[in-house]
């Protein structure tokens, strides 16, 4: 089996087997996923019309790498997220001309280690971090999205670490649209990205990216976020800190002057076990006025931040939905988790989430609300193994009344998600 699985990796990134050399030191691990929930009232927030529903989604993953010489090693990830329990047509299973189309090698790369100094990724590949504000590309994790969500990017990364100092650069390709020599509708990304580790009470970074969207005959469109970053350790508070602006331009004379926060802040001390408390305060702004030449509402590359387990399960990034999705978004949440000393195995999270526009105006008249909402979440995640987890959790958001109306709907009941999520890892 472990042949085979080595097989269908070095075909996905080189298409010939014909060395069986190519898989030496081979390894693998692989995740499973089973996320079930019901949900209540969150198309309208009207308990008197009917708009529950019930999914069972599913995600298989596996990470595969193996080297091709002392200089070269190989990694490729294959996904599987397409199903939910019950699709149309899946009442025998699936099909294996169905499991193979939907079963999609998200990493095919190359590693070339210490060619001029640094490490080169060459390919497609996961980039970023899980919760970044500003950029990324990856499985996308707790809290799940609508049949979970993977995202990867065609790129090359260059790494490098000497002492305190570690950096890399990124230049990919978000989106490539067939076309001549002379004329392109692509999606660019290029970075930079530093950090110093100063000492454990401050660690210090900085990044600047550029997203370029090409407009065949008309004006490119270029996004540019410039940010600095501060984490650490102080008094046994664990905290980050992080500001990101924008530049760039959408059309000529026409700018992006939006600027984004996210600070969070956590504490853990012994109480009939571990008690951690935590709080988060983020803001992107928002933009009053659409008929000036100032786009003022932050916007990010691929931002996967998405505070709450409804909230985040549908947007993300500092922005409100589409009523009003260039108002930005101000959000704090307050939070514990606790595991029990006479149940090890058990954690216990309990978070409490804010949600409100930073512009309440639009070309000087109000959007008609100047609260999104709240949200409790309550979640149980019962750690049998290393190997294996069951989370079970409820959310229940409270939306403003005018935010309610403002959304279409006559009414503000509150939305309710009630689930449990398994993960089998291998």
């Amino acid at each position: 089996m472990k042949k085979v699985i080595g097989m269908l990796a070095l075909v996905a990134l080189v298409g010939n087997i014909a060395n069986a050399e190519l898989l030496k030191n081979f390894k693998y691990e692989g995740k499973i996923q089973v996320n079930a929930y019901a949900t209540n009232n969150t198309a309208d927030n009207d308990a008197d019309t009917q708009d529950a529903s019930s999914d069972v989604d599913t995600r298989v993953q596996l990470n595969m790498g193996f080297d091709l010489n002392e200089d070269v090693d190989a990694v490729v990830s294959l996904v599987k997220e397409n199903r939910q329990y019950g699709d149309t047509g899946t009442a025998n299973g699936e099909s294996i001309d169905a499991i193979t189309l939907n079963s999609i090698f998200e990493q095919a790369y190359l590693n070339l280690k210490g060619v001029f100094g640094f490490d080169h990724k060459l390919g497609r590949q996961y980039y970023g971090n899980e919760g970044d504000l500003v950029v990324f590309y990856g499985p996308k994790g707790w809290p799940y999205p609508a049949k979970f969500g993977t995202t990867a990017i065609d790129a090359y990364t260059g790494w490098y670490k000497t002492g305190k100092w570690s950096m890399h650069g990124v230049a990919g390709k978000a989106l490539n649209v067939a076309g001549t020599f002379n004329e392109d509708d692509d999606t660019d990304l290029i970075g930079l990205v530093a950090n110093y580790d100063l000492r454990e009470e401050i660690n210090l970074g900085a990044y600047v990216y550029e997203q370029k969207d090409y407009n065949d005959g008309a004006a490119d469109l270029t996004l540019d976020v410039v940010g600095v970053k501060a984490m650490g350790k102080v008094a046994g508070f664990d905290y980050t800190a992080e500001l990101a602006k924008n530049y760039g331009h959408q059309a000529a004379g026409v700018n992006y002057e939006g600027m984004g926060f996210l600070a969070n802040a956590k504490y853990g001390m012994d109480l009939a076990g571990k008690i951690t408390f935590m709080g988060e305060f983020a803001m992107g702004s928002g933009d009053d006025n659409s008929t000036d030449n100032k786009i003022e509402a932050f916007n990010a590359i691929a931002s996967d931040y998405r505070p709450g387990i409804l909230w985040g399960a549908n947007v993300a990034g500092l922005k409100t939905d589409g009523v009003t999705a260039n108002s930005g978004l101000t959000t704090w949440n307050v939070g514990a988790m606790w595991n029990p000393s006479k149940v090890e195995k058990l954690d216990l999270c309990a978070k409490y989430v804010y949600l409100a526009p930073t512009e309440d105006k639009l070309n000087g008249a109000s959007i008609g609300y100047d609260t999104v909402g709240s949200e409790f979440d309550v979640a149980a995640t019962w750690n049998h193994s290393d190997n294996v987890k069951v989370k079970a959790y409820v959310a229940y958001f409270m939306p403003d009344k005018d935010y309610a109306t403002a959304s279409g709907s006559t009414n503000d009941d509150a939305a309710t998600m009630l689930g449990a999520a398994f993960t089998v890892k291998f």
